[in-house]
C-alpha cells in the first residue's frame, strides 16, 4: 500500500494492486471504486461526472481530462473531497451493507488478502465479517476523511466565523457528526473485541506450550507452538496501532465536545490511557482483568450513548 497520497489513493491503489490484479485501465477502475455503495443517484452523477465512451472494438474509455482526473485521486495529487461534498449518499450502516453487497462480485481471496494488506483484524474464516470491516475502514477512513478535509477547507475560508462558532460548536453534535461518532465508537469497539480474542486465544496457546515436557518427542510441536504464538503476538501489536490511532481520533474528536454527554467523557479518558502496557498480551506488566474491565467501560459508555443518542 502506498505510504504517501491521500486515504482514498492508499486505498484504492491496494484495491486495485490485489483485487483486481492490476489488469484494468486505471480511470475505468478509479470511476467503478468511486461508485461502491452509492445511492442509484449518486452512480448515475459519478456517471454523469466521468461519462464512459465506447469505441468500435467495445473497449470501453474516459475522456483524456476527465481521465486524467481519475488518475490524479489514484495517484494521491487530488483529494476526493469534492466528490464527497456533492453526494447525498448517507455513509451509514445502509451504504456499509450495499459496499459489502458489492464486494461480492470478487474473489474471496483477494478480498481476504486485501484485509491483511490495511492491517483489519478480523475472523478470516468469516467472509462477511471481512467484508463488513473493509465496508467500515472505508466509510470511516477514506470517506470520514474526505469529509473531514472538506470541512476544514470551508471553516479555513472565514477564520473570525471559526472564533466566533467555536463555543457554540462545544455544546452541540450534528447528526453527520452523531453518525461519525457512532461510526467510531463502533470501529474501537470491534477492535477491543478482536484484541480480546487474540489476546485470548494467545494465553491458550502459552499454557498449551508451558504444559509440554522437555523432551525431544515433542520437540518440534512445541517449536510449531512458539512459532504460532509469536506470529499471534505481532499481529496483536500490528492491530493494537490500530486502536491507537482510532482512540487517538475519538480524543480529538470528543475533547471539544465532552461536556454534551456524560460517556464522552469516559471514553475520553480510555482512549487516552489505551496505550497502557497492563492492557497488552506482549508487554511484561499486562494485566488481563484491568484489559477487561476497559472494555467493559467502553462497552458500558457506547451502549448508553447508543440509547441517548437521538436526545443530544
Amino acid at each position: 500500500m502506498a505510504k504517501n497520497g491521500t486515504e482514498f489513493s492508499k486505498y484504492a491503489q491496494a484495491f486495485f494492486e490485489i483485487i483486481y490484479g492490476a489488469k484494468s485501465r486505471k480511470a475505468i477502475f478509479v470511476k467503478e471504486l468511486l461508485k461502491m455503495g452509492l445511492t442509484v443517484e449518486d452512480k448515475e452523477y459519478i456517471n454523469d461526472s466521468f461519462p464512459t465512451m465506447i469505441n468500435s472494438k467495445k473497449q470501453r474509455s474516459i475522456e483524456m481530462d476527465k481521465a486524467d482526473q481519475l488518475r490524479k485521486y489514484l495517484r494521491g495529487d487530488n483529494d476526493i473531497s469534492d466528490i464527497v461534498s456533492n453526494l447525498e449518499t448517507e455513509f451509514d450502516e445502509d451504504f456499509r451493507k450495499r459496499y459489502c453487497d458489492e464486494l461480492q462480485d470478487y474473489d474471496e481471496s483477494r478480498i481476504m488478502e486485501f484485509a491483511r494488506v490495511l492491517k483489519i483484524n478480523v475472523n478470516e474464516d468469516d467472509i462477511d465479517e471481512v467484508s463488513e470491516a473493509i465496508a467500515e475502514y472505508y466509510s470511516y477512513n477514506v470517506i470520514g476523511s474526505a469529509i473531514q478535509k472538506r470541512t476544514k477547507s470551508h471553516t479555513s475560508i472565514d477564520g473570525s466565523k471559526s472564533v466566533e462558532s467555536k463555543s457554540v460548536h462545544s455544546y452541540t453534535i450534528s447528526e453527520p457528526e452523531k453518525r461519525e461518532l457512532l461510526r467510531l465508537c463502533e470501529l474501537i469497539k470491534k477492535s477491543l473485541a478482536s484484541l480480546k480474542r487474540q489476546t485470548d486465544s494467545i494465553i491458550k496457546k502459552q499454557e498449551d506450550l508451558n504444559k509440554l515436557p522437555s523432551s525431544e518427542e515433542v520437540k518440534r510441536w512445541k517449536i510449531y507452538l512458539e512459532s504460532d504464538v509469536n506470529s499471534l503476538k505481532k499481529r496483536f501489536d500490528e492491530g493494537y496501532l490500530e486502536l491507537e490511532k482510532l482512540c487517538a481520533d475519538a480524543v480529538g474528536f470528543l475533547e471539544p465536545k465532552k461536556g454534551i454527554h456524560k460517556s464522552f467523557g469516559t471514553i475520553i479518558t480510555i482512549a487516552q490511557n489505551i496505550s497502557s502496557d497492563e492492557y497488552r498480551i506482549t508487554s511484561p506488566k499486562f494485566d488481563y482483568s484491568s484489559f477487561a474491565v476497559i472494555i467493559s467501560k467502553f462497552n458500558d459508555s457506547y451502549n448508553r450513548l447508543l440509547r441517548d443518542i437521538d436526545k443530544i
